[in-house]
């Protein structure tokens, strides 16, 4: 009988669903229901008012991740290497070369105008932020919330092709997603924010949203709440080890008798021995000459001292460096950048490169392409990049004999050679120089020069000695 179903004709759907199988953890859910041009507000709309629960009944939410020392090490990270980075406008010539979009003469007065005014926008985001803090700013929401908001405010808010004059971060837990009848997002705030509120819902070309780990729809997953037992398990051994901190170094212990006590003489001598005990360790009001001192003990009664645990007997020493370590890999840094293990210094630029490479270089794609998206449609020759030559220069030394060695070899002219030092140009350095047979290298030892296991490896492995 299905193949009568071509005969029936396209049906409406009904009850199509949105939601991501109900857990509120994956951030903000697109919700739209209601029939085409009667769009309804649902009860269901869910901001990041996020949060979740161990097993063992820790609560896990914004606040606990923006408190957990390593969950903020490993966020701070990030923010500071994607937030020092200088950004330019890059124009694809037609030989395929990307050039420098307001430099560059190759480039048409309509495209570096275009060029001109996003740049601008892009280093001088807004009235009260430097593009530093802004992009810092902007880094902690994706880690923390797993999706940001990005304000674009134009002179006149419907014009779409405009270029924004200013950029502001929305707050992510006070806004959530609507998908509107002709399948556009539209953003719902709970509060009002820079002049906008919930009866006035966001367009899509007023809103640059970009999820750090996309999801189903426009939703994004916060990977530090659905860690949510990784997280609790590292704030709790913080705790635990506070209370240890905070009491073991009091006199702790037992009085015990093997007499047998009438009940009401109990009492007396309970009431008394705590007042002695009280007036000994901490009476510094009622007299000072107490504390100190020994107590008188009777009815055949001895103390013995009860010791405090410590981090060594419940081993939550290891399980907090295991843990660290664990929340470092979920949010993509190497541990000894934030302190928690020890490294040979010859590996650094080793580190530094895999971190740049597997984890900022993804994110840095991710913001090059939404901001491409927003900010130059109708412009397909331009396009937005952050810098990221000077994450994987490396020491001095490893810089002039990279470009030595490309110069040298007719891959790049001595100007492009001299540009990736932030040297000025000189004359006659834009031709390529003919490739020498043999290249030397520059004499000297780089501080992070890794060899292949750091060091000079015909010296430690002896070749060449007879």
């Amino acid at each position: 009988m299905g193949i009568l179903d071509i005969f029936k004709g396209k049906k409406e759907l009904q009850k199509e669903s949105n939601t991501l199988f109900g857990q509120t953890q994956l951030g903000n859910n697109v919700i739209y229901q209601g029939m085409a041009g009667r769009q309804t507000v649902s009860q269901q709309l869910l901001y990041v008012t996020t949060g979740s629960s161990t097993t063992a009944g820790r609560v896990v939410d914004m606040s606990v991740l923006s408190r957990n020392s390593t969950v903020m090490a490993c966020v701070g990270s990030k923010a500071r290497a994607i937030s020092q980075l200088p950004i330019r406008v890059r124009y694809k010539a037609d030989d395929g070369a990307y050039v420098d979009a307001i430099e560059s003469s190759e480039v048409g007065n309509r495209d570096k105008a275009k060029a001109k005014q996003v740049l601008n926008l892009l280093n001088e985001p807004n009235n009260f932020q430097s593009r530093y803090e802004f992009w810092y700013q902007w880094s902690m929401w994706q880690d923390l919330a797993g999706e940001c908001f990005t304000l674009w405010w134009r002179k006149e808010q419907a014009d779409s092709m405009a270029t924004p004059i200013e950029m502001y971060n929305l707050d992510a837990t006070l806004i959530t997603v609507q998908l509107t009848p002709t399948r556009y997002p539209s953003y719902r705030l709970t509060t009002p924010s820079y002049g906008f509120n919930k009866d006035e819902p966001l367009s899509a070309h007023q809103v640059m949203h970009i999820s750090e780990a996309a999801w189903q729809g426009v939703a994004g997953f916060n990977k530090g709440i659905l860690a949510s037992e990784l997280i609790g398990l590292d704030q709790d051994i913080d705790l635990y080890a506070n209370f240890v901190m905070q009491n073991g170094a009091k006199p702790s212990g037992l009085f015990r008798t093997d007499q047998v006590i009438p009940d009401a003489k109990y009492k007396e001598i309970a009431s008394r021995l705590k007042e002695a005990w009280s007036s000994m360790t901490g009476s510094r009001v009622t007299d000072l000459s107490k504390p100190g001192q020994g107590m008188l003990l009777d009815q055949g009664m001895t103390f013995e001292t009860v010791a405090m645990l410590n981090l060594q007997d419940a081993d939550a020493a290891n399980l907090k460096v295991q843990t660290m370590k664990r929340i470092c890999g979920l949010f993509g840094v190497p541990p000894a950048m934030v302190g928690i293990q020890d490294m040979k210094y010859n590996n650094t630029q080793t580190m530094m490169d895999e971190f740049y490479k597997n984890t900022m270089a993804p994110m840095i794609e991710n913001i090059e392409q939404k901001l491409k998206q927003h900010l130059l449609k109708g412009y397909p020759n331009l396009s937005i990049e952050f810098d990221t030559k000077d994450f994987l220069q490396g020491a001095p030394l490893d810089q002039m004999q990279f470009v030595t060695a490309g110069v040298s070899n007719g891959i790049m002219t001595p100007n492009e050679g001299r540009e990736y030092l932030n040297l000025p140009k000189i004359d006659g350095g834009d031709e390529l120089v003919a490739k020498s047979a043999k290249q030397d290298n520059i004499q000297g030892n780089s501080p992070q020069d890794t060899g292949g296991g750091g060091g000079n490896q015909k010296r430690t492995m002896n070749i060449g000695k007879t």
